[in-house]
């Protein structure tokens, strides 16, 4: 319908011209000729409107923490010789992260930020706004939608201004594990010192016939193929003590299936005690220079694989676990007992297992047992109350169960304060969220 309203300033002015010169009646002709020249001239104008008129977008940073802001620059230049006298623009922002600045709802996941401004020849317009990370997560920022017309509001035109779009990452909040009233020198016993030399199955050396005492997973298939007798494989040695942080996803006690009905809901505060917990102790062992890996029976975004990251210490490990600890959400890929006793990713030999968990599943109780008869220390750091799941956690073996729950009901009264700080500081110095400049080539 719009679109026969707006063709009809062009196709009526020629028909009442036809309807002029037929009659004689030349009035009505120059009318209609002066009405079908400005609804030509309005018609190319809107055309040619958006043509040159380019977007850019420029973030302070793309990888912040919980309760940390980043700045977002958003610059629309005019780059030809013609104004645009009109134009309105709408950003999209994530819903997930909190501006003071006036919006509007978007679509799902999304606010939209809108301004309605006008351009000179070879002018740029930037906007700066200031986005809170409220929630850990992968947010995207944009597109940057345009929409313009001509003076008379005849014709519109509206398109996505061609620039990528943008993601902030927002790592869990990070404590410092006395904040837990974990003992930061030794939270999990004696790790670097005293330690006994351990076999790197990652760092194969040679191969060698099998014996009786021999692991299964020390059997190397593919030699034993090759000769037609088992063959079993040499470890290099290594000094490095592995620390795996091993996450629990669901929240459910033991007695719901929750790995496979993960979309009747889940405790956001268990699971967000798990996830902040779990970043925290990899930011203690990166800190500390030890080999530290993750393994959580969750998936990244746009994945179906399970998380796992191999224990190292490189300088991008601490980087690579805080965005998957980021990526978290409440579905999970399969029980955490079945990623802990896989034989195509054997865990580090000797390495030490902090399981983080709300629930205790019996299969993962019986493979934490099974892993630390096998030499494995295990410690299990249980984020739930005492009355929440009691059984699964009774059935573990000399496994030192640290209670996380009171602590950490104290750590979200703090976060609550630290928010309130943040507000209060940023109204009290009376620095705007967004800054508004024009500028000219």
């Amino acid at each position: 319908m719009k679109v026969l309203m707006t063709e009809s300033w062009i196709v009526a002015p020629l028909a009442l011209i036809t309807i002029g010169l037929a009659s004689g009646f030349m009035p009505l002709v120059i009318l209609a000729s002066l009405i079908f020249g400005l609804s030509l001239a309005a018609r190319i104008w809107t055309r040619i409107s958006l043509t040159d008129v380019s977007a850019s977008r420029h973030l302070s940073s793309g990888k912040i923490f919980t309760g940390e802001s980043v700045r977002v620059e958003l610059t629309i230049s005019n780059n030809k010789v013609l104004p645009s006298p009109w134009i309105d623009i709408r950003e999209s922002l994530p819903a997930g992260m909190s501006t003071e600045l006036r919006t509007s709802p978007g679509p799902t996941g999304s606010k939209i930020f809108k301004r309605i401004t006008s351009l000179n020849p070879n002018e740029n317009i930037r906007w700066g706004i200031s986005l809170l990370g409220t929630n850990r997560g992968f947010y995207k920022i944009g597109p940057t939608v345009a929409r313009t017309g001509d003076l008379f509001g005849f014709f519109q035109r509206e398109e996505i201004l061609d620039h990528p779009t943008s993601q902030v990452v927002v790592y869990p909040r990070v404590f410092e594990l006395e904040e837990f009233g974990l003992d930061s020198s030794r939270p999990f016993g004696d790790l670097r010192g005293g330690m006994r030399i351990f076999e790197d199955p990652v760092l194969i050396s040679g191969i060698r016939d099998y014996l009786p005492t021999d692991n299964l997973r020390r059997i190397d298939w593919a030699a034993t193929a090759r000769t037609n007798k088992l063959q079993s494989r040499i470890y290099e040695p290594s000094r490095s003590h592995a620390l795996i942080i091993a996450l629990n996803i669901p929240t459910f006690r033991h007695n719901v299936p929750s790995f496979r009905k993960s979309w009747e809901g889940s405790d956001p505060v268990l699971l967000e005690r798990a996830i902040s917990l779990a970043a925290s102790i990899a930011y203690w062992a990166s800190k500390n220079k030890l080999a530290v890996g993750l393994v959580a029976n969750g998936a990244l975004p746009d994945a179906d694989q399970t998380i796992r990251i191999g224990a190292g210490n490189k300088p991008e490990q601490l980087t690579q676990i805080l965005e998957a600890l980021a990526a978290v959400t409440i579905f999970t890929t399969g029980p955490l007992s079945e990623e802990l006793d896989q034989l195509k990713h054997p865990l580090p030999i000797g390495s030490t297992i902090v399981t983080i968990a709300a629930q205790m599943p019996p299969e993962l109780s019986y493979t934490l047992n099974k892993l630390r008869n096998s030499g494995h220390p295990v410690n299990v750091l249980r984020t739930s109350d005492e009355n929440w799941d009691p059984l699964g956690f009774n059935d573990l073996e000399r496994i030192r169960i640290h209670e996380m729950a009171g602590q950490m009901d104290e750590l979200n009264f703090i976060d609550q304060e630290i928010s309130n700080d943040y507000t209060i500081g940023a109204s009290e110095k009376n620095e705007p969220t967004e800054s508004y400049e024009k500028l000219s080539n």
